[in-house]
């Protein structure tokens, strides 16, 4: 089974039928039997089999701005998350650092989908089973979670991370800081019982919530810190890791061949802060070998840094973003004294000048970065 294939017919069918109506309907879940209205695409988004800049090309050559801005938008919010949190990593800090006393019943209750409210328990069984949740959806999860059920938002967000395939450290994360209202300071989202009527197609109705809730409070500031990168994307070493968040090779596949050694890395949950799901460990391993398939240059996959490390010492790694990834591979750095050198896309580079603020100032810049992402006009 070619995943990359898949992802590319399903975005290829995305925008020929459905992204001229996603803005008018995205936000309703219709449930698991139909998801016509969004694109499907998150989980091969996050892993970058689909990486989010030839999308957004795609789209406008289909469509054009105006009649998938919504769509384009968000898209680059992946982006900005990615981007904010690289300026702020003591966010990610604080979240592994976190130590979880919610009440065990209440949090048990939570995890098995047998807290009386229906809408929520139905959620639960379709996060365990099919490891998706619609975006809509997720952000009335998350308010419930922490208004309702009064459980703290870093257990709703480990929970997250462990079950959905599309889980990365700065959409999962931000996005649970949003809900709770410590993202945007103040500024929280209660999920109400007529709104998850009226997007849900009346499924659901007379929920019983805590609609009047306060935001939570955070008493840190998570300063920006300027990431420092080094502004390059060539062969420095022999060797070249690839973790299972990036494996887009479109354009890249000769660059691949200039390497003696090409590693593709998934952690495995001993490696990891946050255990994940045997399916979603698998769907990342699967994605590991339609990527081994694809690209003609011979390449090994591993979680056993030993087995890399055992002969050389100076690596290219294509660089992994803040997240479970960077954290192992900064962990073993000094200890198994590693050069490394990391690979930067140059989109991603220039992405980042905008997500310093908030969103709103992102968007303003989209003319900009997409005039930046588009491929240079060959000479003739």
């Amino acid at each position: 089974m070619n995943l990359f294939k898949i992802a590319d017919d399903q975005l290829e069918e995305f925008l020929s039928e459905n992204v001229k109506k996603y803005e008018m309907n995205r936000n309703y879940d219709w449930g698991p039997e139909n998801r016509t209205n969004v694109s499907n695409l998150s989980h091969f988004i996050s892993h970058r089999v689909v990486l989010e800049y030839d999308a957004v090309l795609r789209t406008l050559n289909r469509q054009g701005y105006k009649a998938a801005e919504k769509f384009i938008q968000e898209i680059f919010w992946r982006v900005y998350w990615k981007g904010w949190l690289e300026m702020r990593p003591t966010v990610w800090e604080d979240f592994k650092r976190f130590e979880i006393k919610d009440d065990e019943q209440d949090l048990s209750n939570a995890y098995n989908g047998d807290t009386g409210i229906d809408c929520f328990d139905d959620w639960v069984r379709e996060l365990r089973e099919t490891n998706y949740l619609h975006n809509h959806t997720r952000m009335w999860f998350a308010s419930i979670w922490i208004f309702t059920l009064n459980l703290s938002w870093q257990s709703g967000a480990a929970f997250f991370l462990k079950h959905l395939k599309d889980g990365d450290a700065a959409s999962n994360t931000l996005g649970w800081r949003w809900v709770a209202g410590i993202q945007t300071k103040g500024k929280h989202y209660l999920a109400k019982s007529w709104n998850i009527g009226k997007f849900t197609n009346g499924r659901y109705a007379n929920v019983r919530l805590n609609e009047n809730a306060d935001p939570i409070e955070e008493r840190v500031n998570h300063p920006i810190i300027p990431p420092e990168y080094a502004p390059f994307n060539t062969k420095r070493n022999d060797s070249l890791i690839i973790f299972e968040n990036d494996l887009n090779f479109a354009g890249r596949e000769d660059f691949y061949a200039e390497y003696k050694n090409v590693y593709l890395v998934c952690l495995d949950n001993d490696q990891r802060k946050f255990k994940i799901a045997n399916p979603v460990m698998e769907f990342k391993k699967s994605l590991l070998h339609s990527f081994q398939n694809d690209v003609t240059h011979p390449s090994v996959i591993t979680n056993n840094f030993n087995l890399i490390t055992e002969k050389e010492k100076s690596f290219d790694v294509v660089y992994p973003f803040v997240g479970e990834s960077l954290d192992y591979l900064n962990g073993i750095k000094k200890e198994l004294a590693l050069d490394i050198s990391f690979l930067h896309r140059r989109q991603d580079l220039f992405c980042i000048n905008f997500c310093n603020k908030g969103f709103f100032n992102f968007k303003q810049n989209i003319p900009r970065i997409i005039e930046e992402i588009k491929p240079p006009i060959p000479d003739r």
